[in-house]
């Protein structure tokens, strides 16, 4: 590690870089758990009682969901710069609301705690945007700076 390397860099890097298996792993467990659920659940009720397993459903859904965006988001917009330790990508991957930015690593780890098994994979997303946006390497740009007139 080189004097001038963020001290955090390997760690943050390593969990990044494994935060989309990391949800993806989470989401089947809530998968599986929530199937093994509803089999129960009509196995012991009959299948009309399928309205009272509602929360095991809506876990199936947002499982499948969170492997998705785990896979087509996470993936190449968070995961790869993390594992090639790219600040500046992630810095850059901002929402932009008014002259306010805001990471898209905070929007994509909140809907991800909608969609997933007990939000346990979101941390693998939080941890890290929250390591660069609070402790990172540089300082990070909350608004666009507006040129004297």
């Amino acid at each position: 590690m080189g004097e001038s390397e963020w001290q955090p860099a390997s760690w943050v890097s390593t969990l990044g870089k494994w935060a989309w298996i990391i949800i993806i792993v989470s989401d089947l467990i809530g998968l599986l758990v929530s199937l093994f659920a509803i089999i129960t659940w009509i196995t012991l009720f009959g299948f009309f009682s399928l309205v009272g397993s509602g929360a095991s459903t809506w876990n199936i859904f947002a499982s499948i969901i969170g492997i998705i965006i785990a896979l087509l988001v996470i993936k190449p917009k968070f995961s790869k710069p993390c594992g090639e330790k790219d600040w500046d990508t992630l810095y850059s991957w901002v929402l932009k609301l008014g002259g306010f930015n805001i990471p898209w690593m905070f929007v994509w780890g909140l809907i991800l705690l909608l969609f997933g098994w007990y939000g346990w994979g979101t941390l693998s997303i939080f941890v890290p945007a929250f390591m660069l946006i609070f402790a990172g390497p540089k300082e990070y740009k909350w608004s666009e700076e507006k040129a004297p007139k």
